[in-house]
């Protein structure tokens, strides 16, 4: 674990983007799944997870362009400015010579994923953008195309992709930086995936609940699903947990792990489960109890997630050797040397030792 490295010093800003966005993947990836798989009364699900997707991702890009310092050159991440400036001079947009120009003006750094992921939140938003639309003017012959069979599946398709990859890549980017905990696992980008479905899940059933959308009896399919997100949340974060090894214990000393940690592990799971089993439809707040304890359970995940580093940089290595073993034997048991930890390290050498200097 790397405790000589900057503090990101990220705010609520990236956390709160972190959480939308698997919202907003999560309900866009459940739209196409309904529609491919689910009855004509779904529908109207299908139409309310799209209708989530695209504001919501409105907002996490509202929320990126306000971390930067210099939120005016967002585009910097997309376009050249020196070549979008000469093409600009060249008379763009009326100029053909200007478009030549600008069409070189594109960048795309597919080995960084700060640009990857800036490319991936363009396409899901128009993607996402079409798909509201949609749904909003169903009948309209400016919106009739998008039901037309090839060009709906493409649209199904390339949306479905991205909401995937946005959903996770947010855990691939921690894991690619250089902070302690996120360089020591690969399970960061799996764990917020799983969390997107449990989460866009809780919404979209929550929504369904308090609008009264679609029958009962697809939303007792939405319902039952819920279950089997939170069995595959469970799955990963005890992967996630494991793959830390022994960087696990200098987490757990922090306020911040143990948010990620235990936090995660029962609001996001344990509480939703336990509730979906002894309670669930006998009661009527069993299952919107559920939703709301696991999208809680989301925000905990993205809140400990990204704040742990920055907590165990404070603290330092220190917060590392307060798990030594050998600061808990007594002395004379094998494997005990307390005295390393206040800088006397004894000499152990059987040569002769030479004159002090």
């Amino acid at each position: 674990m790397n405790y000589y490295v900057e503090d990101p010093h990220w705010t609520w800003e990236i956390i709160a983007y972190f959480f939308l966005g698997g919202i907003a993947a999560g309900s866009y990836f459940l739209a196409v799944l309904i529609e491919w798989f689910g009855s004509d009364e779904d529908a109207e699900l299908a139409h309310i997870a799209y209708r989530i997707a695209f504001p919501l991702i409105v907002v996490c890009a509202l929320l990126l362009t306000i971390d930067l310092e210099q939120p005016t050159r967002f585009w910097h991440m997309l376009f050249k400015s020196e070549i979008v400036k000469q093409a600009l001079a060249e008379g763009f947009p009326f100029s053909a010579a200007a478009w030549s120009t600008m069409a070189h003006a594109v960048e795309f750094k597919y080995w960084s994923p700060m640009s990857v992921g800036s490319w991936g939140l363009v396409v899901f938003g128009a993607c996402s953008f079409v798909s509201f639309v949609a749904t909003l003017w169903p009948r309209h012959w400016w919106t009739s195309w998008v039901y037309a069979r090839w060009p709906h599946m493409v649209l199904q398709v390339v949306g479905c992709a991205a909401g995937f990859f946005i959903a996770s890549y947010t855990g691939a980017l921690l894991s690619a930086s250089n902070q302690p905990m996120w360089s020591d696992t690969v399970w960061l980008a799996p764990l917020f995936l799983a969390s997107a479905a449990s989460t866009s899940l809780a919404t979209l059933s929550l929504i369904a609940r308090w609008k009264n959308v679609g029958t009962p009896a697809a939303r007792e399919r939405l319902e039952a699903a819920e279950p089997l997100a939170l069995g595959l949340e469970l799955v990963v974060l005890g992967a996630f947990v494991a793959s830390l090894g022994d960087n696990l214990f200098p987490v757990l000393m922090t306020w911040r792990g143990r948010a990620l940690i235990f936090g995660t592990l029962l609001l996001s799971v344990l509480l939703p489960l336990l509730l979906h089993a002894h309670v669930g439809r006998r009661r009527a707040w069993g299952v919107p109890a559920a939703a709301v304890c696991a999208l809680l359970g989301g925000l905990v995940l993205r809140y400990g997630a990204v704040t742990t580093p920055g907590e165990l940089l404070r603290r330092g290595p220190a917060v590392a050797e307060s798990w030594a073993p050998e600061e808990h034997r007594p002395a004379g048991e094998p494997g005990a040397d307390t005295r390393n930890y206040r800088g006397e390290i004894p000499y152990r050498s059987k040569l002769p030792r030479g004159p002090e200097k």
